[in-house]
């Protein structure tokens, strides 16, 4: 009996590393704002409150589109969109001076980790769309 690859798993499984880091960061910030506002430097432990909540709404997201039967490409996609987005939107935070050494390290190593997963995101679908503008695929 010969298994056909499943062209979807590059995508799914880092859709489902996505949801997995931003649930965590999303708890952490959520459960722990104080902490985390006191360890990079703001004092403002609401907003890192609210930026949990919205994490968490994102893996919430992301988790759904990566364990549907059939992949929405446009989805996928929109969730590359949004990891960008949070990368490019860490820079003038980080240049303005508003953190601590411990914040910028933390702030880069967060931008960091969602870059890797905007890639191989973006990787997946390019592998699973095989250049055709179909915007499902089954498993």
């Amino acid at each position: 009996m010969t298994v056909l690859p499943d062209r979807q798993r590059w995508l799914r499984n880092s859709l489902l590393g996505n949801a997995v880091f931003s649930t965590i960061s999303g708890l952490v910030f959520t459960l722990a704002a104080a902490s985390v506002a006191n360890f990079i430097g703001l004092e403002m432990s609401l907003a890192i409150r609210f930026v949990g909540v919205g994490l968490l709404g994102f893996a919430g997201f992301v988790a759904f589109v990566a364990t549907r039967s059939e992949i929405d490409l446009r989805a996928a996609i929109s969730i590359v969109i949004g990891d960008l987005t949070w990368v490019v939107g860490t820079v003038p935070l980080v240049m303005a001076d508003l953190l601590s050494a411990n914040g910028v390290i933390a702030a880069i190593a967060i931008a960091d980790i969602v870059l890797v997963f905007a890639g191989l995101q973006y990787y997946g679908v390019r592998r699973v769309g095989g250049g055709g503008s179909g915007s499902t695929v089954r498993a």
